[in-house]
């Protein structure tokens, strides 16, 4: 009896032996899976982080390209290799993490700026008006080519304005010497009443949010350049600015604030002046503008004097229309 009680402990002892030892090994399984699943998962949204990234990257760099390389990230890294164009771009990812790697592939297609047509040479939109005019200034509607000179094209107003009340304040406020400065549709003084259904201010968030250069207020002289005419770009100034000297610059500048222009200051595209309470312009030396001038406000006054000059430019706004790029994407696919 006693041998057999030992006998049925030993078997106990082995089949309990053999269990743990099950035990254990479906334990180890579970967590090598639960390991396996983490560095699955991890591997993954690094890749996925690092397109998400790098998209932000080119929005704000819009001509990034390339192959960038072990960029750390979550105690990973991943690897980026961007090519294409704006109409098919191609973005992909290779996240590491732990000797596990992912790849994830994203095609993208750049959203196009959308500029509205403009209605004349200079829009000024506010319920108080002050227009004090002097000097040589020079407001045309009649068509130009991007450096300034007159060409044959479909004239605007030199100034276009909201009401019949505003346009009938501009002539009786223009010095007569003046009047033959503004030229344009109707002949001189060429002030008219336009169909400008635009919200701009809405219009400029968008420009705003594309911008490729952001600036704070201040003056800025020679040497300073805003886009060229391969390459136009957006600038946005926050607050009142001056551009002077030989400064110049082509695309869209939006101002938020009061504009000061003089020198020999040029810039060839679509210029906005916005403010929610009152925008001052003022126009001196040999400065202009060389496409289009939005000017919105509550208040606006524009004082201009000196050989300063506005002309509506075909070319120019084009010219930023086919060129300036946005920073919106379209994911096109998304695979991984």
């Amino acid at each position: 009896m006693g041998k057999l009680i030992i006998i049925l402990s030993m078997g106990v002892s082995i089949i309990i032996s053999i269990l743990i030892i099950s035990l254990n090994k479906n334990s180890e399984i579970g967590l090598q899976g639960t390991i396996n699943s983490f560095v699955n998962t991890q591997t993954r949204l690094i890749a996925n982080s690092g397109v998400e990234i790098y998209l932000e990257k080119i929005r704000r760099n819009k001509t990034l390209m390339g192959n960038y390389l072990n960029n750390t990230l979550m105690n990973g890294n991943y690897d980026i290799y961007i090519h294409g164009s704006d109409s098919l771009l191609t973005i992909k990812s290779i996240g590491h993490f732990n000797g596990n790697s992912h790849t994830t592939i994203v095609k993208a297609k750049r959203d196009a700026i959308i500029v509205p047509d403009v209605n004349s040479a200079l829009y000024v939109s506010s319920n108080n008006l002050n227009i004090n005019l002097h000097g040589n200034i020079d407001i045309n509607g009649n068509d130009h080519d991007i450096d300034g000179s007159e060409i044959p094209g479909f004239p605007l107003p030199g100034i276009g304005v909201d009401t019949q009340a505003d346009s009938a304040y501009i002539i009786d406020n223009i010095k007569s010497k003046i009047n033959n400065s503004i030229q344009g549709a109707g002949g001189a003084p060429s002030v008219g009443v336009v169909q400008d259904t635009t919200n701009w201010l809405e219009i400029s968030e968008n420009f705003i949010f594309a911008a490729d250069i952001t600036l704070s207020s201040g003056t800025y002289s020679t040497g300073s350049v805003f886009g060229t005419k391969s390459e136009p770009l957006i600038t946005y100034i926050t607050g009142d600015v001056h551009f002077t000297g030989s400064a110049y610059g082509y695309g869209i500048l939006i101002i938020n604030g009061n504009l000061e222009m003089s020198g020999n200051f040029t810039f060839h595209g679509l210029v906005i002046a916005y403010g929610q309470s009152s925008v001052e312009t003022k126009t001196t030396g040999n400065s202009g503008i060389i496409g289009a001038a939005i000017f919105v406000g509550n208040s606006i006054d524009m004082q201009a004097t000196g050989n300063a000059k506005i002309y509506y430019s075909t070319q120019a706004i084009d010219n930023l229309k086919a060129k300036i790029k946005s920073s919106r994407f379209k994911i096109l696919s998304w695979w991984e």
